[in-house]
């Protein structure tokens, strides 16, 4: 299982800005609010797991 960019991304901007403050607290409850939901990527020799974004997920489906 691994990780999309974008929820990388977002983690870093997520520490960026709520890093260094007493105790942690904000970054710790704003990394608990990530919202991430497994996408399932098929190729043709194995499937692979990744974490997404439910918004960018949800977002990707209703473009379909």
């Amino acid at each position: 299982m691994r990780l999309h960019a974008s929820v990388i991304e977002k983690i870093i901007q997520i520490y960026t800005n709520y890093g260094g403050f007493q105790d942690e607290i904000r970054l710790k409850n704003a990394l608990n609010s990530l919202d991430l939901t497994p996408y399932e990527r098929k190729t043709t020799q194995n499937q692979e797991i990744i974490l997404v974004l439910t918004e960018d997920y949800v977002n990707q489906l209703s473009k379909k």
